[in-house]
């Protein structure tokens, strides 16, 4: 590439977009380069091209369209530091980087960008160098204004929450401290010189610029002159220092004779000073930088026009209206927060999961065939004699679904008012809860209806209460048929027991973490206990009183049905909308002798 001296004045150079690109000011090194004045030249680095600088600072109030602001660390919230963007003026459209790291410090927010191989990218570079051009050597941060939230305390809107989305480079920043501390460029020097005739010189042998080899002796001139020092003279140099006298003397006399008007000096005490800061709004017919309506209008759901009508009742018109809470109430309405709904009380269904479960559409009874009696199946054979035929009896159970139902009627205006959540949404959940616990409740008293002989503990506590119930389940390993009961349903007065059961030096014999030498151990969430390997699972339909009673059993042998609960919509009505539930359920005990009883305490006896 040839190299020719800049025909532009090094203003207007925008580097890779200056039209004298290729130039001698600009070396063709893989970096964009401009002159500057003196003959240094700027090197953007093509392969880092970083800037640093404090984004935020922490603690430090900055002024913003008449408002104020305040940071404090964790209210600026970020993620992939990629997706945090470099700007310039707040402006997507000049974007020229991405952050490589952000870290939060106790002082504030310090960032590090990558800035874009691009001619806005290299001009970024050059005016954000505090060392250099330090023209856009402020920091800028802009958050996500539909999560952004702030808190207005004594006049200065505090930062809670604010997602950062993009970083500035700006010339005036909100907050002074966020400067840039470093720009990854390099300065040498160069014995090119720019100069504003921008004479067209050839910078290897100093003739006007030609196309060509330079001429060998213009050329070998030039090079002695670059390298040969100005020759020195013993010779005395003309005198001026009289001269100089004069004029020194000259100057002195003449501000001598000017009289300098007197400043008025003001009594501290005796001034009054009034500042007048520009509000957002104007009521004199003049339209104004915002509408105060508009915010009026918009003050709950956009947080510029909130924050612009708080700033203005706090603090331009401080000291003219004595403005109270009760003066703007209006502004401040009392706000829905669904968002913070307490939802409906979701009910455990322990019962439900223990038994064994099915579905039932209609209330149409159905039969379960059962074993009842045998003899004889087997036994000892004798040799050329034929058995003697064994006896067998089946039996069947019905079992009949009863149909469960429920209604609200919701007058018309409150079913045409919505809301959110709605009405009806609430109350249908709360029906949903009462249909659960009426299952559960069925299950309960279908258990409490066995005739099947009590296990009494007789309120045993500590390790005579565990030795009574792991005797009990070793016992079942010695009936006939092994023990198959490994569903253990526990009221509120025998689970309790069990998990405060201690020994002689108080420690736990059920304990929740470090079961050494236990036969069990609680459950983490207090929702059950383990003895050895059979769960027992806290029921609260079964209750917590001496009347209640836990139960063992075999999951196989006790069950439950339903349907799933159906809604229904009824409006035949002008005055109200009805709502109501509708569906079936069922629970049978199909082999009595499968579940025992367990009572904890006999004063129910």
């Amino acid at each position: 590439m040839s190299r020719t001296a800049c025909p532009r004045d090094i203003t207007d150079c925008t580097l890779r977009s200056c039209l004298c690109a290729g130039s001698a000011a600009f070396a063709d090194d893989g970096a964009s380069m401009v002159a500057v004045g003196g003959g240094e030249v700027f090197a953007v680095d093509a392969v880092r091209r970083i800037i640093r600088g404090r984004a935020v600072p922490f603690g430090v109030v900055g002024s913003k369209a008449g408002m104020k602001f305040q940071f404090a660390p964790g209210a600026v919230t970020w993620g992939d530091p990629k997706r945090v963007k470099l700007y310039l003026h707040h402006d997507p459209t000049t974007a020229v980087g991405h952050m490589l790291s952000l870290v939060e410090t106790p002082d504030g927010i310090d960032y590090e960008a990558r800035v874009a191989r691009t001619p806005e990218g290299d001009r970024a570079l050059m005016l954000a160098d505090p060392d250099g051009d330090a023209v856009l050597d402020g920091a800028s941060i802009g958050g996500d204004p539909e999560r952004v939230k702030y808190r207005l305390h004594e006049g200065v809107h505090h930062a809670v929450t604010f997602p950062l989305r993009e970083i500035s480079l700006t010339p005036q920043p909100v907050f002074d401290d966020a400067r840039t501390t470093s720009v990854a460029m390099s300065t040498t020097t160069t014995t090119t010189t720019t100069t504003k005739d921008h004479s067209m010189k050839c910078t290897k042998c100093g003739a006007p610029t030609h196309v060509g080899p330079c001429d060998p002796t213009t050329l070998a001139a030039f090079e002695a002159a670059s390298t040969t020092p100005p020759a020195t003279t013993d010779q005395p140099g003309t005198d001026f220092s009289g001269l100089t006298e004069a004029i020194g003397a000259a100057i002195g006399d003449a501000f001598t004779n000017i009289t300098f008007p007197q400043r008025e000096v003001i009594d501290p005490a005796h001034a009054t000073f009034e500042v007048n800061e520009p509000t957002p709004y104007r009521f004199d017919g003049i339209a104004g930088k915002e509408s105060f309506s508009n915010d009026l209008r918009f003050y709950n759901s956009d947080i510029e026009a909130k924050q612009r009508i708080d700033a203005f009742m706090t603090e331009a018109w401080e000291g003219q209206f004595a403005v109270t809470a009760g003066n703007v109430s209006s502004l401040n309405p009392t706000r829905n927060r669904p968002d913070l709904y307490v939802p409906n009380l979701t009910f455990t269904r322990p019962l439900w999961d223990l038994v064994t479960t099915g579905v039932v559409d209609d209330k149409t009874p159905f039969t379960i065939p059962k074993f009842a009696s045998a003899s004889g199946l087997v036994g000892a054979h004798t040799e050329g004699v034929e058995p003697t035929p064994g006896a067998f009896t089946a039996t069947s159970q019905t079992v009949t679904p009863t149909p469960m139902s429920g209604k609200v009627e919701i007058v018309r205006e409150v079913w045409d008012q919505g809301g959110e959540p709605k009405a009806d949404q609430i109350i249908w959940g709360e029906m949903l809860n009462g249909y659960f616990e009426a299952i559960e409740a069925k299950i309960a008293t279908t258990l409490a209806a066995v005739a099947t002989a009590e296990i009494n503990l007789a309120s045993a506590v500590g390790s005579a209460l565990v030795n009574l119930l792991t005797g009990t389940l070793v016992d079942l390993q010695f009936v006939r048929g092994g023990n198959r009961f490994t569903a253990l349903a526990l009221d509120g007065m025998l689970g309790k027991a069990l998990v405060q059961a201690t020994d002689g030096n108080t420690r736990p014999l059920l304990p929740v973490i470090g079961a050494t030498n236990a036969q069990g151990t609680t459950e983490p969430g207090f929702d059950g206990v383990a003895i050895g390997n059979l769960r027992g699972r806290f029921a609260w339909a079964l209750g917590s009183t001496n009347a209640s009673k836990s139960y063992l059993f075999v999951p196989s042998s006790v069950y439950a049905w339903a349907s799933a609960p159906k809604k229904f919509e009824f409006e035949y009505r002008v005055s109200a909308v009805d709502l109501a539930i509708w569906g079936y359920s069922a629970a049978a005990v199909t082999r009595d002798s499968d579940v025992k009883p367990i009572d904890y305490t006999t004063a129910d006896v």
